[in-house]
């Protein structure tokens, strides 16, 4: 569950393909109304699901869901839904069993989006959402390795903000650290779909950029002045 909706994490088994996509509102859906009131449901009807996303009721075979909230440490975590395509195919005795395996279920699930989330803050920077250094020289290294086998070209390209200190030391570090929010975010927009770009620390940004040719270069760091400039105008209402 997350922002007040809820997310496939895993779906197997029939029509599948139906719910991978599913984003379920708070409260609507079967998955949702369980969320919401952290109650089960026994045979509850699985394209309830699916109306969520305007998707008609014929668009699944399944006829039935039990349904019962996963409940971690800090609350609500989540639902755990079965679906069979037989009406009326759960019985009290399924509600019991499942309930009785939710506990270690959701201890299990918590665990492993903490190790998600520590995967990804290990690689991502958390103020700009940028790959972090360590995540740069590894994708860096297999770039390298590409473009010297294919004999394509690579630019690197390493910046950091002119005047950055001064925005600290007249405005705070909190204004600091939006300006470094939408640098990342400029960045990040001028990137093309196999770009990388990377916080490095501090108000350093490093941009990987395979393919691009030397006679191009002007014209990326005027587009990053620009990025600069404009970020120094929103948060400081000067470049």
């Amino acid at each position: 569950m997350s922002d007040g909706v809820l997310l496939p994490k895993y779906v197997w088994g029939v029509d599948a393909h139906c719910f991978f996509s599913l984003v379920i509102p708070l409260g609507e859906g079967l998955s949702g109304w369980v969320a919401k009131h952290q109650e089960a449901i026994v045979n509850g009807n699985p394209a309830a699901e699916l109306q969520c996303l305007g998707e008609p009721a014929s668009a699944t075979r399944l006829q039935s869901g039990l349904a019962v909230p996963l409940h971690g440490l800090n609350g609500m975590l989540g639902v755990l839904a079965l679906y069979r395509a037989e009406r009326g195919a759960f019985s009290r005795d399924h509600l019991r069993i499942v309930q009785a395996v939710s506990p270690k279920l959701a201890h299990a699930v918590e665990n492993a989006l903490k190790f998600q989330e520590a995967e990804t803050s290990a690689t991502i920077d958390g103020l700009t959402d940028l790959p972090n250094a360590r995540s740069m020289f590894l994708h860096l290294e297999g770039e390298l390795a590409r473009c010297k086998r294919e004999g394509a070209p690579l630019a690197l390209l390493v910046c950091d903000l002119d005047g950055f200190k001064q925005v600290n030391d007249r405005f705070g570090h909190l204004e600091g650290n939006r300006v470094l929010q939408l640098v990342g975010k400029g960045i990040k927009g001028l990137c093309r779909q196999y770009d990388c770009a990377a916080r490095m620390g501090g108000d350093e940004f490093v941009l990987v950029l395979p393919g691009l040719k030397s006679d191009d270069l002007q014209s990326i760091r005027e587009r990053l002045a620009e990025v600069a400039v404009g970020a120094g105008l929103t948060v400081c209402g000067e470049p």
